[in-house]
């Protein structure tokens, strides 16, 4: 006995499942990009739409269907409109990766004078912010600060950050290698979901990483607590070693990383040499 409709069903080819997969990983990252905003909420409200517009359709309740089905006509429009900030933190992230556009480096020494600086404030009780750019720039706010294009020092940081000096206020930002500028503004978080007691300080560490890929260092002035930011989360970092954190800061800057595909290349380089 033969099955009619058999011949319909057309087994996926690799082209499919790797349409599959991309649109997976695509819809995967833009659901952590909004992870804990409100843009997240209101998607759910959208998806409680739809629902309710196929509810509505089963049970033949034609005049609430046709109310939310006019509703989701204007959608396209209320996406673009509620979603801005949203959209254009996506079109921003999508010149960060490493096809696109060169990934920052950093030499582990200035890593070792960063932690070091961070140590030195935390001890004494001092607030500070340090932004490490990587594969975004960040022209536009090293602009508002006071520029320096200075080596990377402990004692400068630790200096910069002293309470009643002229730099003390803003954040430090760390570009090609090197102290670009001090005393730069940068956007506060609108994160709802962040703590209370969080204050400008915290707030502008967690908003510049939402904004770009940056990497931000968050001394605390009341407690001394050492705060690193990636991606729009923050991290309490617990072990004030130095060498604990500058693994730990490594790992977040993929360093390590770094090497291996520098070192892959370094090996393919030399083998087609040899040939």
């Amino acid at each position: 006995m033969g099955f009619p409709h058999i011949d319909a069903i057309r087994i996926p080819t690799i082209t499919d499942i790797i349409d599959i997969l991309i649109l997976a990983y695509i819809i995967y990252k833009l659901l952590l990009l909004i992870k804990g905003t409100r843009a997240m909420q209101m998607i759910t409200g959208i998806a409680l739409l739809f629902l309710a517009s196929i509810l509505s359709g089963v049970f033949h309740l034609n005049t609430l269907k046709t109310v939310i089905d006019s509703t989701i006509n204007f959608l396209p429009i209320a996406v673009i409109v509620l979603f801005q900030y949203e959209i254009r933190k996506i079109l921003a992230r999508l010149g960060t990766y490493s096809f696109f556009k060169h990934q920052e480096n950093i030499e582990e020494s200035s890593i070792e004078q960063i932690l070091k600086a961070a140590n030195i404030l935390s001890k004494e009780k001092k607030g500070g912010l340090i932004v490490i750019e990587r594969g975004q720039g960040l022209g536009q706010y090293i602009e508002t600060g006071i520029l320096l294009d200075a080596l990377i020092s402990y004692d400068l940081i630790a200096n910069i950050f002293e309470p009643k000096t002229a730099l003390h206020d803003g954040a430090i930002i760390i570009s090609n290698g090197r102290i670009a500028a001090a005393s730069c503004l940068l956007p506060l978080s609108s994160n709802p979901h962040l703590p209370p007691h969080f204050g400008t300080r915290h707030r502008a560490g967690i908003g510049i990483t939402e904004e770009t890929d940056a990497i931000a260092i968050i001394i605390s002035e009341e407690t001394g607590k050492i705060s690193f930011a990636k991606n729009g989360t923050i991290m309490h970092y617990k072990d004030n070693s130095l060498e604990g954190m500058i693994n730990h800061l490594k790992g977040l800057l993929e360093i390590n990383k770094k090497k291996k595909k520098s070192n892959m290349l370094v090996t393919l380089r030399s083998f087609f040499k040899h040939e």
